[in-house]
């Protein structure tokens, strides 16, 4: 078979359907290590993937690395990665095996933003869809949550397990299908590190600038005052000004384990902005930029 001009969506439903003809037991929660050095060994004898371990990486979150001979080729994971974070990292640098090792021959490191997707860098964008539509295949996904469902993290912790995935990876595969306004949001000590926005809540202006650096969050927020209640994970309305300038649904929770906040903001129904006629939507966060 010619793979020549293969995208990352290509190969990840390629190995769905042998995934889907082979019905595992748990169909969704298969070993990527091994599917990764099994197919690569059938697929590309000349240089196969041949070692998946988990190593000191100084920062990287995982890692594509070649032997001296350039006829094998080794993942690496970063150490003390939960099992989702884990899984979703080795199917990453599996995307960047088949995608871009004649362009990288001598490896790839990916860093944590590398492998949610969070860069500007092609070949990383590439690898995470590659890793997205493996682990978290769409069809089956909006099975789970449709289009135009309205989540809290229950539901998107849900998809989670089924998929042993990150909370981020299944909340970042839903906020790149949905049809609903929505922002993921991630803080720490009450400055937000990052955020993301679905397509349909950015096209109308919904976002949060955090390329200068961490924003403070609202302290009208219930994440801006540390209440990590059941009312908060559950939802808290909030009127316009405290999030956007418009009315917000909130659910924040705090994980102890990562020491790390994270919000999931609904927002209603809005048409698009015409980018060339107006400025883009400001925020409560511009704002404060500003001061």
């Amino acid at each position: 078979m010619n793979f020549e001009g293969w995208g990352p969506q290509r190969w990840a439903i390629h190995f769905n359907q042998m995934l889907n003809l082979a019905n595992p037991p748990n169909r969704y929660r298969f070993d990527v290590g091994r599917l990764a050095m099994e197919t690569s060994r059938a697929m590309f004898p000349a240089d196969p993937i041949t070692k998946v371990e988990e190593e000191d990486l100084d920062g990287f979150a995982g890692s594509l690395v070649p032997a001296d001979s350039r006829t094998r080729w080794g993942i690496a994971f970063g150490r003390g990665q939960s099992s989702g974070r884990r899984r979703f990292t080795i199917a990453h640098e599996f995307g960047h095996f088949l995608l871009h090792r004649k362009k990288f021959p001598n490896g790839i490191h990916s860093s944590e933003a590398a492998v949610d997707g969070r860069t500007k860098l092609e070949v990383e964008r590439e690898a995470n869809e590659f890793a997205s539509w493996l682990l978290m295949p769409l069809d089956d996904f909006r099975k789970q949550i449709a289009p135009k469902d309205k989540p809290d993290f229950d539901a998107i912790g849900a998809c989670a397990d089924r998929y042993e995935v990150s909370l981020v990876a299944a909340a970042l595969r839903w906020l790149r299908y949905t049809e609903r306004r929505a922002v993921l949001v991630t803080s720490v000590d009450g400055f937000i590190k990052w955020a993301w926005s679905s397509e349909i809540a950015l096209k109308s202006g919904v976002f949060i600038r955090t390329s200068r650096g961490p924003v403070e969050l609202p302290g009208g927020s219930a994440v801006g005052q540390e209440l990590f209640t059941p009312e908060a994970r559950t939802g808290i309305d909030h009127p316009a000004g405290v999030w956007f300038n418009q009315p917000t649904k909130e659910h924040s929770f705090r994980s102890e384990k990562y020491d790390t906040a994270y919000t999931l903001l609904h927002l209603g129904d809005a048409e698009p902005k015409s980018w060339a006629e107006e400025e883009p939507l400001e925020d409560t966060f511009q704002r404060f930029m500003r001061r």
